[in-house]
């Protein structure tokens, strides 16, 4: 009986060490999703009184539009694949670029009026009527934790210790590759304006911006700041930071619009018939910064297939189209560099003028750079 009870006694020590270690890893896990500030914060009352005005806000979330739309020609090989766990652990060839990605020193005092730039994935510099505007700041990781999210590698690396003075930044919606809150904090006292969705305010806030500098638009909306017009206008996509908070703030695409030059930015989004629609009324733009990459056959109703970047900087009656959200973190299954090599083809076959400077390059509507640079960082 001894026996028995000895080894009973045993095992229960044996068990009783895990199972405090897992509860110290769940109780740690706890407390990092609720205090860590990465996560942003929830709105304030006045913003939710907002919020809850707004025809887009239903049951409590943010809604998409109605579409009819059904992708039939993705023009990929990732057309047929959904995003598997065995499509992560074994990785299509050529998933990650073979060296640091070559980019151009950039130089905040080249950035003269009517010039652009872009700094990889989605942030991009516009200068116009005076104003420096940023889209989308991230540069750093696009994940709430060190192990996920690094960036590649690039060879002339753009810091914020880099940039011109930048006096007004948009923000597309609060996923980690498009609003990085460490890059925030470090813009907050050094930016004059911020202009968000919906809900996104209480992020910026919380990491440093104070109130009266953040902007905080409904679809269609628009605000004048310093003869720059800002309108947010609807996406095709989705939100949330941490769990349980999906769809609790607003995502959508901007019109930046001066005297001198009008742009369309498209933050994330599945195509639909809303380009068509932005096209007839806000249309023509000078030049589309248009979503190309991340993509799959689960996702597509909520990033586009290149095909469909192309189709939209049609609809949308763009002069120029510009493919961005490439080339700077690995969030799907297809090559890194799979997006704009089926973008340019299909461009080319529909006569679309379509621009490819290398991160770093400062150019201006008249000059716009063609070069196919991904080409060398392949196997």
């Amino acid at each position: 009986m001894g026996f028995i009870l000895g080894f009973f006694h045993s095992i229960a020590n044996t068990i009783k060490y895990p199972i405090c270690i897992l509860f110290i890893l769940a109780f740690l896990l706890f407390i990092f999703l609720t205090f860590s500030p990465v996560f942003g914060a929830s709105p304030d009352k006045n913003s939710r009184v907002i919020i809850e005005g707004s025809e887009n806000f239903v049951t409590g979330k943010f809604l998409n539009l109605k579409s009819n739309y059904t992708n039939t020609a993705s023009l990929s090989d990732s057309s047929d694949k959904g995003s598997t766990l065995m499509s992560w652990i074994f990785p299509a060839e050529d998933k990650n670029p073979i060296a640091s990605l070559p980019t151009i020193q950039f130089h905040g005092n080249t950035l003269t009026e009517g010039k652009f730039v872009w700094l990889g994935h989605s942030t991009l510099l516009i200068n116009t009527a005076g104003l420096i505007v940023m889209t989308d700041p991230v540069f750093n990781r696009a994940s709430p934790v060190p192990i996920f999210g690094k960036p590649f590698a690039y060879e002339n690396p753009t810091n914020i210790d880099d940039l011109p003075k930048v006096n007004a930044v948009i923000i597309s919606h609060d996923h980690y590759d498009h609003l990085d809150s460490t890059a925030i904090k470090d813009l907050s006292k050094i930016v004059d304006r911020f202009f968000v969705p919906l809900g996104v305010k209480a992020h910026l806030e919380r990491w440093g911006v104070d109130a009266d500098k953040i902007s905080e638009l409904d679809w269609h909306d628009s605000e004048d700041y310093k003869n720059v017009k800002f309108t947010l206008t609807p996406a095709q996509h989705f939100s949330g930071r941490a769990p349980g908070k999906i769809n609790s703030t607003l995502w959508g695409s901007w019109i930046v619009s001066s005297e001198e030059v009008k742009v369309y930015f498209s933050g994330d989004g599945g195509y639909s018939e809303t380009f068509k629609e932005l096209g007839e009324r806000y249309g023509p733009f000078d030049i589309a910064f248009v979503e190309n990459g991340a993509y799959n056959a689960d996702w597509s109703d909520v990033h586009m297939f290149p095909n469909e970047t192309v189709q939209a900087s049609l609809d949308l009656k763009a002069n120029v189209l510009f493919p961005i959200h490439w080339s700077k973190f690995d969030l799907s299954i297809h090559p890194w560099d799979e997006p704009i090599i089926y973008t340019t083809k299909e461009a080319g076959r529909r006569n679309v003028n379509i621009t490819t400077p290398m991160i770093g390059e400062v150019f201006d509507l008249t000059n716009l750079p063609n070069n196919p640079w991904w080409e060398a960082l392949r196997n």
